[in-house]
């Protein structure tokens, strides 16, 4: 039966997309990722355990969390965690305050992942401060947690410990929260929204049940702040509503508006998210632009502090490859078309994850780094690599013919490559410096990665 080799011994910083971010959450104080292997990883606050670690302990540079490579989705909110597994599973772990985890308890935490019920379907989650909301692959629309004030949608006011179906509709696409309320496209290209209109619209109504926003059907991307709410229509524009006192809605001012206003004339918006009190968003060139509240420098501006709020879209530098955003609570992250993560802002407790606690007021990239799996099941002993620590040539053998060897530096560099297509093969290193390799040793299909040192 056919092995794959999938041992992977310090797999450090091969700087390509292959080995580098998937997707990323930027939460409240804390950030979630998914590396292309599919592990899952966070950074930052850790007081309610929204790490997953098992530890209360602030973590400013991203930490493995277990070994499962099979992750797909994750979000991070306030002080709590959610993620999907690629078998439809849904995940949980942090702060349970109102039952907001849907375990079916009140426990103040739950300080690893964990699952939530049998279901295989689901698709997305996001929440609010003690409300969820998430989708199902089928298109039913799932709540539970607070309900005080209708954002569940299920028209009553009546917590719910455990995922609760609302309504009976099977056509919701895309969903957001804010802090007391939940919006959702369908895929209809309609708009939603449910919950409390405090702060959002100016008063203090609230809607028991999903309410459809005007009469457009061409709504594409949605986004939620803690007050306020973005979106962009299938014809590339940006629209926007609800609290506005630091410029987040972009118009130009800090006046309040109870419906969706267009951003400006552009009709090539591709991306938006809404973090808190402030807004980023990408076009379809890949250019980032942000604008509202610049606390910390979570613009990316480059400036911070007073008077640096922005009230008009800003492009964020001139590069043109931002390939995926989130905007959390005050730190921003972004995914560059190289597989990198950059972040900048708020940095008190490790949120950013570059290893420091020092806020940053432009975009700084993060580390990749090593992942450990779960499936390993190569016998070490069939593939011989020796001497190890080495001084001028490395020799390998293994029982099946090895097709290439290739040597990279901790930088990701490839500095030597060979084709092989015998069992065994060698490879002289006199020529490099001394110092730690990573040698990728190919056979057929097959790929095995260890670490050598170079004396």
């Amino acid at each position: 039966m056919k092995r794959t080799i999938t041992l992977l011994l310090l797999l450090l910083s091969l700087q390509t997309f292959a080995q580098c971010w998937q997707s990323i959450s930027a939460g409240d104080y804390h950030s979630l990722a998914i590396k292309n292997d599919g592990t899952l990883w966070a950074w930052g606050r850790n007081t309610s355990y929204e790490i997953g670690d098992g530890t209360d302990v602030n973590r400013n540079i991203p930490k493995q969390i277990g070994t499962a490579n099979n992750w797909v989705y994750v979000h991070a909110g306030y002080s709590s965690s959610y993620g999907i597994k690629a078998d439809g599973t849904l995940w949980v772990w942090g702060a349970n305050g109102s039952g907001k985890l849907g375990t079916g308890n009140t426990n103040w935490v739950i300080a690893t992942p964990t699952q939530i019920g049998t279901a295989t379907n689901w698709l997305s989650v996001s929440d609010g401060w003690y409300h969820t909301i998430a989708l199902k692959t089928d298109g039913t629309l799932w709540a539970w947690g607070d309900n005080e004030y209708g954002q569940l949608g299920d028209n009553t006011t009546v917590d719910k410990l455990t995922p609760t179906q609302i309504g009976s509709a099977t056509n919701w696409q895309t969903i957001e929260t804010g802090i007391y309320h939940s919006l959702a496209l369908k895929t209809d290209g309609t708009l939603w929204f449910w919950g409390s209109r405090f702060n959002i619209y100016g008063t203090s109504t609230q809607n028991n049940i999903p309410i459809q926003i005007g009469t457009d059907t061409n709504w594409f991307k949605l986004a939620g702040g803690q007050h306020h709410c973005a979106a962009i229509k299938t014809d590339g524009t940006l629209w926007t509503w609800g609290e506005n006192s630091t410029g987040q809605l972009g118009d130009g001012t800090t006046i309040y508006r109870t419906t969706p206003i267009q951003v400006g004339t552009a009709t090539d918006w591709l991306d938006v998210s809404a973090g808190t009190r402030y807004t980023i968003a990408t076009k379809n060139n890949l250019s980032l632009w942000s604008w509202g509240y610049n606390y910390g420098g979570v613009l990316g501006l480059g400036t911070s502090g007073n008077n640096s709020d922005v009230y008009i879209p800003t492009q964020v530098g001139t590069s043109l490859d931002s390939n995926k955003i989130s905007g959390g609570g005050y730190h921003a992250l972004v995914i560059n078309n190289d597989g990198f993560i950059r972040g900048t802002g708020s940095n008190v407790v490790g949120q950013i994850g570059d290893g420091t606690y020092v806020q940053k007021n432009v975009y700084t990239y993060i580390s990749c780094y090593p992942s450990v799996l779960s499936h390993e099941n190569f016998v070490i002993n069939e593939l011989k690599i020796y001497p190890n620590p080495i001084i001028d040539v490395l020799n390998f053998s293994f029982e099946k013919e090895i097709t290439a060897v290739s040597i990279y530096n901790l930088l990701g560099q490839e500095v030597i490559t060979k084709t092989v297509n015998s069992n065994e093969t060698s490879i002289n290193f006199a020529g490099l410096t001394a110092g730690t390799y990573l040698v990728k040793i190919t056979s057929g299909n097959e790929i095995k990665t260890v670490k050598v040192i170079k004396n």
